[in-house]
């Protein structure tokens, strides 16, 4: 049988460990919020200090540490990119995930392409108001700007990675067209 994948890559450390070089794991969380009957999807727009997309518009995302699960990774990523703890936002939040194509692989033709595994999570709250943001504990320049954006206004926007479509499947969910509709 012939098979079209490419073989990993492997470095040889000093002390003669092997480290295989292969796809990263990564996790891309929707946050999504209710206030007044509105609902608002928190972006992040990329700063200077990110390794590409810079000046795009994402969810919040990031790769899986070590010793990590998935959802620890993506609470992780959305304090560190954002400034919200999402275990203290509401208990009665609903966690979606595993959406129809939960696991993403890019596997574009670019030469630089990450190929990365990508898992989605979805988060959809009720508050009084909107959780406040901070860039405070972030890697230095990575995200520019955060905005909670009223899902009636998340066009228009250069988005990274395909977040808009991510944004788009998580919206036409018939559990979230049914909490919209309500």
């Amino acid at each position: 049988m012939k098979f079209n994948n490419r073989h990993n890559e492997q470095v040889t450390l000093a002390d003669g460990r092997i480290i295989w070089l292969s796809r990263s794991c990564a996790v891309v969380t929707t946050l999504a919020c209710r206030v007044d009957g509105r609902i608002y999807i928190l972006l992040g727009k990329r700063g200077i200090g990110c390794p590409d997309e810079v000046g795009k518009w994402n969810l919040p995302c990031g790769y899986l540490d070590w010793d990590e699960t998935l959802s620890e990774a993506a609470i992780r990523e959305v304090f560190e990119e954002t400034g919200v703890n999402v275990n203290a936002i509401a208990s009665d939040s609903i966690i979606l995930d595993h959406m129809q194509d939960p696991w993403r692989i890019s596997s574009d033709a670019k030469p630089n392409s990450k190929q990365n595994v990508t898992h989605h999570l979805y988060r959809y709250f009720n508050a009084e108001k909107l959780p406040e943001t901070s860039t405070a504990y972030c890697e230095p320049n990575e995200i520019d700007e955060l905005q909670w954006r009223d899902i009636n206004q998340l066009e228009g926007l250069d988005y990274a990675f395909g977040h808009d479509m991510i944004m788009q499947e998580f919206l036409s969910r018939s559990e979230v067209t049914a909490i919209l509709e309500a």
